[in-house]
């Protein structure tokens, strides 16, 4: 597990650093400016970009299959060959109660193929009916305020944060579980639900 731990973390930085610096992210960037991103929010949730390649994160950190599979990162393709989970979306990392990189979530960018959202499949590190993002940041504010709210999506999260609510946490991709609401007891018991106004969000 702590092997994985490290390699998640070199995962997200390697992802981080193709943000900041890849030629082939220009998009990428120009579409979190246009979402309102600065330079310090990309920073402080170490947003990434995944690029288009079959392998190029598994052969640039240079771990084994194994290992790329357990983490979540990777997969052996039908040619036997390892392949990039994440391809062609900004990632943001997502991180356990201490802060330890356990999963990604990938956006694609608007007028590409694919879902909108990919998520890290469940593996040893990540489970989504467990997973809340941002109760890192919000633990704190959560006790402080006896208050928590519940949001839909990382950027949901974020959003929050910038208006001043520090204690926000989205479900990632998967509906409010009694294994979530067992965590966010710890710090708080009184749960506000910030869904979407749609449909699904109501469902919710």
């Amino acid at each position: 597990q702590q092997r994985l731990f490290e390699l998640t973390e070199r995962a997200a930085d390697w992802y981080h650093d193709r943000l900041r610096t890849g030629p082939d992210a220009a998009a990428a960037r120009s579409y979190l400016r246009g979402r309102g991103f600065d330079a310090e929010e990309v920073a402080r949730y170490r947003i990434g970009w995944a690029p288009d390649g079959w392998d190029l994160m598994a052969r640039s950190l240079k771990v084994s299959a194994a290992d790329l599979e357990a983490s979540g990162l990777g997969f052996t393709n039908k040619a036997g060959r390892l392949q990039d989970f994440f391809r062609a979306r900004v990632l943001f990392p997502i991180f356990d109660e201490r802060s330890r990189v356990i999963g990604f979530g990938g956006r694609k960018l608007p007028d590409t193929e694919g879902p909108k959202y990919q998520n890290s499949r469940d593996n040893v590190l990540y489970n989504k009916s467990k997973v809340l993002y941002g109760l890192n940041w919000a633990k704190a504010d959560a006790v402080n305020h006896d208050e928590v709210v519940i949001c839909e999506g990382y950027t949901d999260v974020i959003g929050f944060n910038r208006a001043g609510l520090a204690r926000a946490v989205a479900t990632c991709g998967t509906a409010l579980t009694e294994e979530h609401v067992q965590q966010l007891k710890k710090f708080t018991r009184r749960l506000v639900l910030a869904y979407d106004a749609d449909s699904a969000g109501q469902a919710a």
